[in-house]
């Protein structure tokens, strides 16, 4: 996959949404995103989108116990 395809994809996933993204690699990532390139960057597109999760409920606990 070029650099091209990726920026693509990427973009692709963002207007899909997180929720959309993780259902069709459930289901069956080739017949819906592509090949097992996709399927390797829809796994690190997702595991990038939990970990801004899990630091932005970071930042809300501690911002939210200093008040």
């Amino acid at each position: 996959m070029d650099e091209t395809d990726r920026e693509r994809t990427l973009a692709y996933f963002e207007r899909l949404g997180k929720d959309r993204v993780r259902l069709y690699t459930a289901i069956d990532c080739d017949r819906w995103l592509g090949d097992w390139q996709v399927r390797e960057l829809a796994d690190e597109w997702l595991e990038a989108k939990r970990a801004e999760t899990a630091a932005g409920s970071f930042w809300r606990r501690f911002i939210g116990a200093r008040r």
